[in-house]
């Protein structure tokens, strides 16, 4: 319409439009596949019926000649009722000798199965257009027609085009009706995804979609949308505590830069304010290695992972770390590894690299002069692979485990200890780029970690 409202089909409508002619199409298609079926039995029986017949009067002729086919088609005739076969037999020229067709069938001019509408007489002269199935012999100088009435197809057509008419009606209101409500239930829940995401993405962090206890497609959909929902705020709650506790982390080492250098000039002490502008500017370094060491673990995919032996790894890193925790008066051991055998995982070599050290730097950081310190390292029958890093410091209480596991998080409150707060966050965002599970317990005393890595996959 020019200048009006323009309609628009509703999508609940579009999909019950399209489940309907897609009911209606398979409905056609089922009723003419059943209603050929039908034709060509009844026609197989119909030239069966007409093969037999006609055998018996071939046999008639080769045992009793040609009057003997003739009284046996007068009799058949003769019948009184109307039969439902029809017979002609005619000489050489054409001319009919006996039989209920007043004249040979045009359009026949050899032996064969064929079909033609006439008129056939019956018993007490009567007269009637049906279609005949017939087989046309030679019997010497004679032909004979054997066929069969045949008008169940005709009636089979239009009892089956009374049938397609009543079946696509059914079918098409039963079809609106099913593909209406189907596609209500679908645009239901579009509209619902929309209006959280809406939501959502207005600051609502905490909008979830609806789950019902059907446990179809659109819940396995709602669950994935929620599980995203959920990661997306679990982002957004660290991205902001990870902010607050960098601008803080970076707010003191540059404050104390300002006052020495103010102090500096004052006295014009170069060589000590060199030395503490070095260490807080290395402070400053670190942190920022370690917020970009993070960024690169967080982008990892799990497209780029090959087979690492993660048992090397292990070996290297507590041969790199022995001396160092040999100066600090720890002893650091290994168990599970040095046997020879691999213990396989999927994997980036580097970042695994990178979790393992982070584990024995932040065990070795804790840890007080005459601990210990095991990695261990087992792998069990179906592929699993655990590692774990024991220490005897002063562990975690368990109501900040997971806080620990944060961005920037440091469990003193003065913030005065070394280090960014990164060196678990590391730890656990590898965990999961490699879905590894990792869980922080009580080594009493001490801290354990345990991370478990799930079984290679088939390559």
């Amino acid at each position: 319409m020019t200048g009006g409202l323009h309609w628009r089909p509703t999508a609940a409508l579009r999909g019950a439009l399209w489940i309907t002619l897609i009911a209606l199409v398979a409905t056609s298609l089922a009723l003419t596949v059943q209603y050929i079926q039908t034709i060509r039995l009844l026609e197989t029986r119909v030239q069966a019926a007409v093969d037999d017949e006609a055998a018996g009067l071939v046999d008639r002729y080769n045992s009793d000649g040609p009057v003997a086919v003739v009284q046996a088609v007068m009799r058949a005739v003769d019948r009184p009722r109307l039969t439902d076969f029809v017979y002609l037999m005619t000489d050489a020229d054409g001319t009919p000798i006996v039989g209920n067709l007043a004249e040979w069938p045009a359009g026949i001019h050899r032996a064969g199965y064929t079909s033609f509408d006439t008129r056939v007489q019956g018993a007490r002269g009567t007269s009637i257009e049906r279609r005949v199935s017939a087989r046309a012999l030679r019997l010497g100088e004679y032909r004979l027609l054997v066929g069969s009435l045949s008008n169940d197809p005709g009636r089979l057509r239009g009892r089956y085009a009374a049938a397609l008419f009543w079946s696509l009606l059914v079918t098409g209101l039963v079809g609106l009706l099913a593909g209406f409500w189907y596609s209500r239930r679908a645009t239901r829940f579009l509209d619902a995804a929309n209006r959280a995401g809406e939501r959502f993405r207005a600051g609502q962090l905490g909008e979830r979609m609806p789950v019902s206890a059907r446990d179809d497609e659109y819940d396995r959909l709602a669950v994935t949308v929620n599980h995203s929902f959920a990661e997306v705020e679990r982002l957004v709650a660290s991205l902001r505590t990870a902010t607050d506790a960098l601008a803080h982390d970076l707010k003191t080492p540059l404050t104390r830069m300002r006052a020495r250098l103010e102090l500096a000039a004052l006295q014009q002490d170069g060589a000590s304010f060199a030395d503490d502008l070095r260490h807080d500017l290395d402070a400053l370094l670190r942190l920022i290695d370690d917020t970009l060491r993070l960024a690169h673990v967080e982008a990892a995919g799990a497209s780029a992972f090959a087979r690492v032996d993660l048992e090397a790894i292990v070996r290297e890193t507590v041969e790199l770390f022995d001396p160092v925790a040999q100066d600090c008066g720890v002893t650091l051991t290994a168990e599970g590894c040095g046997t020879g055998q691999a213990v396989v995982v999927d994997g980036l070599r580097p970042l695994l690299g990178q979790m393992v050290a982070n584990l024995v730097d932040n065990a070795v950081k804790y840890t007080p002069p005459g601990g210990r310190i095991t990695v261990a390292l087992s792998a069990a029958v179906d592929g699993t692979v655990r590692l774990s890093v024991t220490d005897s410091g002063p562990g975690i209480p368990a109501g900040q485990r997971d806080h620990a596991l944060g961005r920037f998080v440091r469990l003193d409150p003065s913030r005065s200890t070394p280090g960014g707060g990164l060196g678990l966050s590391i730890v656990a965002a590898v965990a999961h780029v490699h879905r590894a599970r990792l869980q922080l317990d009580d080594a009493d005393p001490g801290l354990i970690v345990r991370i478990d890595f799930p079984a290679p996959e088939d390559r």
